[in-house]
């Protein structure tokens, strides 16, 4: 029937355009899904790393790195006992990474890398103070009080200064960071005057970390 002719024409060529399309389309969607196969795949686990890298064996010492310069300090961790650093914001610093990092082992119980990566654009002199405790432990700075022949007490984090009624001769050290639990002894009369007496149950010097950064 010759009033069909036309279609059929016109479908065998829409079909031979089809199959010069369709092995273009499916080049580009492969092309488009081994884009993204191959793209890095980051397990997480990295170190993060910008400028200079500090560790525990610049502890207590003084750098100067150049303003607008990020820096990276990387600390031995091991949550799993409890204790993790306690970093004190840094004057005129931003924290820009603060991550642990894993150790590349399946030891259970096995420690890894606190890292902290900074960044500031102003100058001057500011210090990065981090703490290895137990965060729900209370700590405090022991201080030496001239009063009545002088004594030590505990200046707690908390704002409260405590009176211990005994205090290892190891504790007594002005400006000492301690973690300490202690229970208060009522009815306790003391010359001293000063703070909450205690009964200190337990006590720990604490760990601690400084680096004096000058921005220049």
């Amino acid at each position: 029937m010759p009033s069909f002719f036309p279609y059929k024409k016109v479908n065998q060529t829409m079909n031979r355009s089809m199959l010069l399309i369709a092995p273009v389309a499916i080049i580009s969607v492969c092309l488009v899904l081994s884009s993204g196969c191959l793209q890095e795949q980051g397990t997480g686990k990295e170190p993060v790393t910008t400028g200079p890298v500090f560790g525990p064996q610049d502890n207590g010492k003084n750098v100067s790195i150049p303003a607008g310069t990020g820096f990276t300090v990387r600390l031995p961790e091991n949550p799993t006992t409890g204790y993790m650093w306690n970093l004190t914001p840094p004057q005129g610093l931003a924290i820009d990474k603060d991550v642990f990092i894993a150790p590349d082992t399946k030891l259970v119980g096995a420690g890894g890398t606190r890292e902290w990566v900074f960044s500031s654009k102003e100058k001057g002199p500011t210090l990065v103070h981090a703490e290895y405790r137990r965060p729900w432990v209370p700590a405090g700075t022991i201080v030496f009080v001239p009063l009545e022949g002088g004594f030590f007490g505990i200046a707690g984090d908390d704002g409260k200064n405590y009176l211990p009624l005994a205090i290892s001769e190891e504790f007594r050290v002005d400006g000492l960071r301690v973690a300490f639990e202690a229970e208060e002894a009522p009815d306790t009369a003391t010359i001293q005057m000063w703070g909450t007496p205690v009964n200190v149950t337990f006590m720990e010097a604490v760990e601690t970390y400084d680096l004096h950064v000058t921005l220049t």
